[in-house]
């Protein structure tokens, strides 16, 4: 449990104080491989997807399984910095949080072309409209989601699986975003990589939910998780957004929206959003993070008062 904890910190203080990894992007070059795993293996059906995943991911877990070992072996130190640096790969808190502010900024100088262009390096896809409202609401969308995949989901696996864990998390939201059956050439060759990341996601999807309602207004995220859900029809975005936004009181939880229409949702919210609620969804996400970490160090604490005092 220490050993998980202090790897945990140091890989955020990484994240802290080199969030451009000096311009090296980890996985930009798993995105070029994917892709030309895609044109030779997207064959139109589910079969072809499914081992399109396996070549995609079971080569570098057993790479990451294999250096780790070989790293142990030789000093228990190696080995430790290896899980540090991992991990570090695998979160980007601190990119998103300035991608996120750099927006609400843009939004702050009246830049809307400025703001759209951040939005798209934070989600790799243009806002809605081009207008502060629908900008601002889809960058909070995106921050609360991508606070549970870049953030909570990554430390959740590792606890579990260690760095294979959190490279595993990485791969498959990488997949998703390629590969998922949003378009009509993935339909059905899509569908591994989309139900792999929803497997991955689910349980830190609600427990990010939960935190959200822990670390703002309990009553009426869980209101709003309850009620308002299923206006996602993304089984863990619905979870979080609706959560998110009722922690933040910023959803209307008593109204009825159409699934997946964009402008239906926008209807429901109770304020209109701006570049304040841009940031206050990255200091909510903060907020989280630095409750699991205090509740890590007690339990660590805890657990070491035991053994002295036996």
């Amino acid at each position: 449990m220490g050993e998980i904890l202090i790897s945990i910190l140091l890989a955020v203080a990484l994240d802290r104080f080199l969030p451009d990894r000096h311009g090296f992007k980890p996985f930009a070059w798993y995105r070029d491989w994917a892709e030309s795993i895609e044109q030779r293996f997207n064959g139109g059906s589910r079969l072809h997807g499914v081992g399109a995943v396996l070549l995609a991911t079971v080569p570098i877990l057993l790479g990451v399984l294999l250096a780790r070992y070989i790293l142990g072996q030789l000093s228990g130190v190696l080995r430790l910095a290896f899980d540090i640096f991992v991990l570090y790969l695998c979160l980007d808190l601190f990119r998103l949080g300035h991608v996120a502010r750099s927006v609400s900024e843009a939004l702050e100088a009246g830049e809307l072309r400025e703001a759209d262009n951040q939005y798209k390096e934070l989600t790799g896809k243009s806002a809605p409209d081009l207008t502060e409202v629908s900008i601002a609401h889809a960058t909070v969308e995106a921050v609360l989601k991508q606070g549970s995949s870049l953030v909570i989901s990554p430390i959740f696996w590792f606890i579990l699986l260690g760095p294979v864990g959190a490279v595993l998390q990485r791969l498959a939201s990488i997949l998703d975003m390629l590969w998922g059956h949003r378009y009509e050439r993935f339909v059905e060759f899509g569908w591994a990589a989309a139900r792999l990341d929803d497997v991955m996601q689910w349980v830190p999807a609600r427990i990010t939910a939960l935190s959200y309602g822990i670390m703002g207004s309990f009553e009426d995220a869980l209101r709003c998780w309850r009620r308002q859900m299923g206006v996602w029809s993304d089984i863990n975005s619905g979870p979080l957004l609706a959560s998110g936004f009722g922690a933040m009181h910023m959803q209307n939880c008593e109204a009825v929206s159409e699934v997946g229409e964009y402008e239906e949702r926008a209807a429901t919210l109770s304020v209109i959003p701006d570049a304040s609620h841009i940031r206050g969804v990255v200091a909510l996400v903060w907020r989280v993070l630095l409750f699991w970490l205090v509740v890590g160090i007690l339990m660590t604490g805890a657990h070491l008062f035991g053994l002295f005092a036996g």
